[in-house]
């Protein structure tokens, strides 16, 4: 049996409204459409598609990878350009390395371009009406994916993610790897909850989530359920059809929809007990005025780069600026500001930062490139860059400036800068959940604060327009709480 393999991972935040280029991809980013350049990548790190290469190699298999496209970090739309392109060009991959008996899709599931908010449905719609593929179909996708219809009635079967803070992503691969060799086939059921669900309330070790999470590895117990997948959704999108969803594949449509319907409705009624996390300032610098134990971790929920935002939010350095000869201990800052990094490269001494602007100057004490590979539990041996860089020191405030944001939140940011995370007093991270895989913390070394950016989990301050306004919390109750769908 000939297996083919694809990794495409973007999310989109359609509150950003800067439309991402190939540059996303390529040079930020990974992009590879040659067999054995992937091959080599997929080695070095633990990727979905490492995760499935390896596991394929151990049976009769044989593989071909023929795309990888990898962001360096979330953003906007993608736009029309760029969106042909990764069309095409999967097209183009796809069709060389055919015929193929089975093809593995790890896709991220929230990808929106200009003119196309279900990227991902379009492109499995693609692949069997436009090039004629009738193999099966394993797709994986991320718990955040926005799962539609559209893409469920094009494949085979699917899974997703188990963790959040990811990471999980090998064994996801390996799990659609062993999905390859399912004989059954499958009705796909999909349960639709009117809410979107803050990030910070779907822990995957400890809570209501973990819960749930615990609740569906039970129901895969049954002989006739095949996987069970829980998606909070990437809530950051203003478009039609958004929802949490439940995905259940099953032998059998009674089971599929008994089980999906059973999980969405205990999640469903547990709306009323999700957090945000958020904590006012005062609270913030009180915590900050008696350090304990490891470095506390700011937690810009609003500016998360992980999610979307552009990270050019100077918060936190706007609420500790007065306090920088007082904190009792380094606290390490960031902030997207290209236009202050070519200022400063420049000789500007004084510098307006983020979209503040706030006016502030200090010792120049690093100036080079920012490139890393994470060492945390998350994103093992990918390697990250966020262009050029500038850290200044003001008193205990170390303050790192960046020509653009990156998608993981790992100690390995602040050390390719020349800074020690281990022995701060804080550290800020632009990433709702992934530093706790990062830094190897729990959720009790968070300070969360709100601010300025368009990851907000304050969704009431957001421009949601249209049917999403009928989302929980935007609106206290739904006529019609869960809604089922069923493949043919």
């Amino acid at each position: 049996m000939k297996v083919a393999l694809a990794q495409f991972i973007y999310e989109s935040n359609t509150f950003n409204s800067q439309e991402a280029d190939l540059s996303c991809f390529d040079p930020r980013g990974i992009w590879l459409t040659e067999p054995a350049a992937i091959r080599e990548w997929a080695s070095s790190n633990r990727s979905q598609m490492s995760g499935s290469l390896d596991d394929l190699a151990a049976t009769d298999c044989s593989t071909e990878p023929f795309f990888v496209a990898v962001c360096g970090t979330p953003g906007g739309r993608l736009s029309r350009d760029c969106y042909d392109h990764i069309r095409t060009t999967l097209a183009e991959s796809l069709q060389r390395v055919l015929p193929a008996d089975v093809l593995v899709l790890h896709f991220h599931g929230a990808v929106c371009a200009v003119g196309q908010d279900d990227v991902e449905g379009e492109l499995l719609e693609m692949i069997r009406t436009e090039l004629g593929f009738r193999g099966r179909i394993v797709l994986s996708l991320d718990l955040h994916a926005n799962v539609t219809a559209r893409m469920l009635q094009q494949v085979d079967v699917s899974t997703a993610y188990r963790t959040f803070p990811h990471q999980d992503f090998y064994e996801t691969g390996q799990r659609a790897a062993q999905l390859c060799l399912e004989s059954r086939s499958t009705v796909r059921t999909i349960a639709k909850i009117p809410a979107i669900i803050p990030p910070t309330a779907t822990d995957h070790r400890t809570g209501r989530f973990a819960a749930m999470l615990a609740a569906a590895r039970e129901l895969e117990s049954n002989p006739d359920i095949v996987d069970v997948s829980l998606f909070p959704v990437q809530p950051w999108l203003d478009i039609d059809d958004l929802a949490t969803r439940v995905v259940v594949n099953a032998v059998s449509p009674e089971a599929g929809a008994a089980t999906a319907q059973q999980l969405a409705e205990h999640w469903f009624a547990q709306r009323h007990d999700w957090d945000t996390g958020l904590i006012e300032w005062p609270e913030i610098l009180s915590t900050l005025a008696s350090p304990i134990g490891k470095p506390w971790l700011l937690v810009d929920t609003a500016d998360a780069t992980t999610g979307g935002s552009d990270g050019t939010s100077a918060e936190a350095i706007e609420q500790l600026w007065l306090y920088r000869e007082t904190l009792p201990g380094p606290v390490l800052l960031w902030v997207v500001d290209p236009e202050v990094v070519q200022g400063i490269k420049i000789g500007a001494s004084t510098v307006q930062f983020g979209l503040q602007k706030i006016s502030i100057s200090g010792e120049i004490i690093f100036n080079g490139e920012c490139r890393f590979t994470p060492r945390g539990q998350a994103y093992q041996g990918q390697e990250f860059s966020c262009g050029h860089a500038i850290v200044l020191r003001a008193g205990s405030l170390h303050i790192a400036v960046t020509e653009q944001g990156c998608l993981c939140a790992d100690p390995a940011f602040y050390e390719c800068l020349d800074l020690d995370p281990s022995s701060a007093l804080a550290v800020q991270v632009k990433s709702h959940m992934g530093w706790q895989a990062g830094y190897e913390v729990g959720p009790e070394r968070g300070l969360r604060f709100d601010g300025p950016g368009c990851t907000s989990v304050n969704f009431a301050r957001l421009p949601f327009t249209g049917s999403r306004r009928d989302l929980f919390p935007l609106s206290a109750s739904s006529p019609n709480p869960i809604e089922l769908w069923q493949s043919t």
